[in-house]
């Protein structure tokens, strides 16, 4: 939702000012809080959170998520569950609200890999800081020529992406075990054959640099698409 309200601000449908914006599970790649901030003229702060916490995390100015560790505990973890020293990015989170008396909830799953900032922030927060670098399901696993299947993270697909001009959003699905389809919208007055052949050659270059030169990358012909829930999901695996 930011994303389109700041899309229709710039186009001038759009007459709002605000003193500052709230995302929250927006999902969206960094260089967006940077249009949307630039669109309205203030602020963008984000949230991490969950049905379980709604009170989970809050953003600082220096782009990182401050854990609310006086009432939750985080727990980035691997696949056994055991702690994942700070700076690595987790398998999962395991979630304990400290503040729910009603339903108790300790060491929740959450399934989202994370990764625990391993010195103080420069914002001066205390609190413990993080970066939500996606679900684990979101991971896309590819086969491999004869050999096992090869995992890539969505932050690795994301970043490939994100710093290309003339890229404003994307989407990137895997519709079949060896194909990756790209949603595109390009910034205005971007050359849109110009930005495809770029994001096409650097997704090529990441999945050669996996082995998987077998892998295509192909435009999908569509405007990325918001989920029916009003979430924006960046790389969709396949189903």
């Amino acid at each position: 939702m930011g994303t389109l309200l700041a899309t229709e601000q710039q186009a001038g449908r759009l007459h709002i000012d605000p003193a500052l914006v709230i995302l929250s599970a927006e999902g969206l790649p960094s260089g967006e809080y940077d249009r949307i901030a630039t669109a309205f003229g203030t602020k963008v702060r984000h949230g991490y959170a969950a049905n379980e916490c709604t009170f989970l995390s809050y953003s600082c100015h220096h782009g990182w998520l401050h854990v609310n560790s006086d009432w939750a505990i985080l727990e980035p973890v691997d696949a056994d569950h055991q702690p994942v020293p700070p700076g690595e990015r987790s398998h999962t989170a395991l979630l304990t609200n400290l503040a729910n008396r009603t339903q108790p909830i300790l060491r929740y799953d959450l399934g989202d890999a994370v990764q625990l900032r391993p010195a103080p922030c420069p914002c001066g927060n205390p609190l413990p800081a993080i970066h939500v670098q996606g679900r684990t399901a979101d991971l896309l696993t590819f086969p491999a020529r004869g050999g096992e299947p090869v995992t890539i993270a969505p932050l690795a697909l994301s970043l490939a992406l994100e710093r290309l001009s003339g890229v404003e959003l994307f989407q990137i699905v895997q519709t079949t075990p060896t194909n990756l389809g790209i949603r595109l919208h390009t910034t205005y007055g971007a050359d849109p054959h110009q930005v495809w052949q770029a994001v096409h050659t650097e997704l090529t270059r990441l999945l050669t640099d996996h082995k998987l030169d077998h892998v295509t990358v192909t435009h999908a012909g569509e405007p990325p698409q918001q989920t029916s829930g009003g979430k924006y999901r960046t790389v969709t695996p396949l189903t």
